[in-house]
């Protein structure tokens, strides 16, 4: 098992302006809105506290089986435990309207988009993991909720502060999925 605490996530402002202007269904957003966007990310990153727990298995000593698009001779699979923490949705319940009306949905983004740095943060881990096995893996699969409390039987899930349980993750901003590892394709010399 490793576990890995507080690692830093850039938030990427322009992709969260992105997802905000598609939510707001509209094409620009207000000089005000936006600066109220950038202070927010600079304010709640502070609250940000990934973390993560993983574990790869070999295919003969798999603790549970979720076998969606799996590739063909995968021969191990690393499972993981990703969270920001609860952190910034406390803060933000502090003061809903802190940084205007949007504030709720500004906040949603910025989880989102921290949760998915995470996840690439672990995909980089696993990676260099299975290369150094001469190995590649697969994308992120992600794992349903009726297999969280499966999975967390195995990956202890409680050194990051997740509770998985009737198929639900929290706190609120955490998931689970796995990677399936195959043999890398060895190039023959001419």
């Amino acid at each position: 098992m490793r576990k890995i605490k507080n690692f830093r996530v850039n938030l990427r402002l322009k992709e969260i302006l992105r997802v905000i202007k598609k939510l707001m269904n509209t094409a620009e957003l207000s000089l005000e809105l936006e600066k109220s966007v950038q202070r927010s990310c600079r304010f709640y990153s502070k609250f940000l506290v990934p973390s993560v727990v993983y574990e790869t298995f070999s295919k003969e000593t798999l603790p549970f089986i979720y076998e969606k698009d799996v590739p063909p001779k995968w021969i191990a699979e690393s499972v993981f435990f990703v969270t920001i923490g609860s952190s910034l949705y406390e803060e933000y319940k502090r003061n809903e309207e802190i940084f205007g009306e949007y504030t709720g949905k500004i906040v949603s983004v910025i989880s989102s988009d921290a949760l998915e740095q995470s996840k690439k943060f672990i995909q980089r881990l696993v990676l260099n993991e299975a290369q150094e096995e001469n190995c590649e893996i697969s994308r992120v699969v992600d794992i349903p909720p009726c297999l969280y409390e499966a999975a967390a039987k195995f990956i202890p899930v409680s050194k990051i502060g997740i509770n998985a349980e009737s198929g639900e993750l929290s706190p609120l901003y955490s998931t689970c999925g796995l990677f399936y590892w195959t043999s890398s394709k060895k190039r023959t010399k001419k």
